[in-house]
């Protein structure tokens, strides 16, 4: 099976937003067993998008398109598709869209009006309903089937995911699972397993939350499929050990809550050089109410020894950057929250230097961590370390890793 996936909007040509529709297509893909040869963005100029259309009817077997479906005349990617598979004499109102559209308005002319465009289709179309805005996608053709679907992505991926998906038959089953391990970067993890593999495959991606081994697989039935990614992901655990957190599809931060709520603890925390990106980032997470107490952004000296207890000596013979300050930030910080968890960040971003401590049953792990780039990076580099160093002490497994 071959596919390729179109996104639609000028907006997304200028650089105004970000096509996260493509990726979130294309990775599901993969797990559908369909090989993607392209990803295209066509502004929203009817010659343009005909021709591409046109190019791909016939050469894949689906084409997925994403935006251009809304009421305006701008939005022509419906009209654009059944232009070129030469509908336009089947075009009707899908009364169930149409109703759909005036529950949505609750004003029958709003959608008659404005949106009943959105409602009509070709007789041939497989309406894909959109129970998160007004615009209902469509699967049209025969030899290429069109996949079309609305621009914002949370209607786009609610749709792909119930609408689409199980409208799509494949041979051949892929499946894919994200491996995160802990503290090394991008080339430490490639460099200490074998990615030479075919199947499955393994392949090191370094995001902006940490580096993560993709293992992908693929088999003709769900046995196969499962026994070469078992393979896969059992080859990673053998090379890495405590140091893959997760094969779940879930952040690090989640899984810093889940240790914390198994065991009934709290953590608090208290930033200098990450101001709050620790916190921020474990609140982003559902559930971190259940674990997390407190947060402080102490940047200033005198906050850190107003709410932390930080002395000025200390500071003055050390360095406000020094694991000596970071130590007695945690002091404070556990004094002052009682939390099981303390975590305290101190550093100069634009020298890249940091120290990340963790106070955890009365230990204290102090890292110092260096870090090129700007101090937006910087700062996630400390962020990221200190979750996963969090992560290995909770779990009691850190002690081995304290010189990586």
């Amino acid at each position: 099976m071959k596919a390729i996936i179109y996104s639609v909007g000028t907006e997304i040509l200028l650089g105004s937003i970000l096509d996260t529709n493509s990726k979130f297509i294309a990775e599901r893909l993969q797990d559908l067993g369909i090989n993607l040869y392209k990803m295209v963005t066509v502004g929203d100029n009817p010659e343009r998008l005909y021709q591409a259309i046109k190019e791909a009817n016939g050469k894949y077997d689906y084409v997925f398109i994403s935006g251009g479906l809304g009421p305006t005349e701008d939005d022509i990617t419906k009209e654009t598709v059944v232009k070129v598979l030469g509908l336009e004499d089947e075009m009707v109102l899908d009364q169930e869209s149409y109703e759909e559209l005036q529950k949505y308005f609750n004003d029958e002319k709003r959608a008659m009006t404005v949106n009943k465009k959105q409602a009509i289709f070709p007789k041939s179309a497989t309406i894909l309903k959109n129970d998160q805005g007004t615009a209902p996608g469509c699967i049209m053709g025969d030899v290429t089937k069109f996949v079309l679907m609305p621009g914002p992505p949370n209607e786009m991926q609610n749709m792909f995911d119930k609408e689409v998906v199980p409208r799509i038959h494949t041979d051949l089953m892929i499946r894919s699972i994200n491996c995160k391990i802990g503290l090394l970067g991008e080339w430490d993890v490639a460099s200490r397993i074998d990615l030479s593999g075919s199947n499955p495959t393994i392949s090191p991606y370094a995001k902006t939350t940490g580096v993560e081994l993709r293992v992908t697989a693929s088999g003709e039935s769900e046995e196969d499929l499962k026994a070469s990614l078992y393979k896969g992901v059992n080859k990673v655990k053998e090379v890495f050990g405590p140091l893959l957190l997760t094969t779940e599809e879930k952040s690090r931060e989640g899984v810093l809550i889940d240790e914390l709520r198994t065991k009934g603890e709290y953590i608090s925390t208290a930033e200098s050089i990450t101001g709050g990106l620790v916190a921020s980032s474990i609140i982003d997470v559902a559930g971190a109410s259940d674990v997390i107490k407190e947060s402080y952004i102490t940047y200033a000296n005198e906050i850190k020894h107003k709410l932390l207890n930080v002395s000025y000596e200390t500071i003055e013979k050390y360095d406000v950057v020094s694991p000596e300050v970071a130590g007695e930030m945690l002091d404070g910080l556990r004094q002052a929250t009682g939390s099981d968890l303390c975590l305290a960040t101190t550093g100069y971003a634009h020298l890249g230097i940091a120290y990340a401590g963790v106070l955890y049953k009365g230990k204290k792990y102090i890292r110092k961590i260096s870090a090129k780039g700007d101090r937006n990076k910087v700062r996630r580099v400390v962020k990221n370390k200190l979750i996963d160093m969090s992560i290995l002490i909770v779990r009691g497994e850190y002690e081995n890793y304290i010189s990586i």
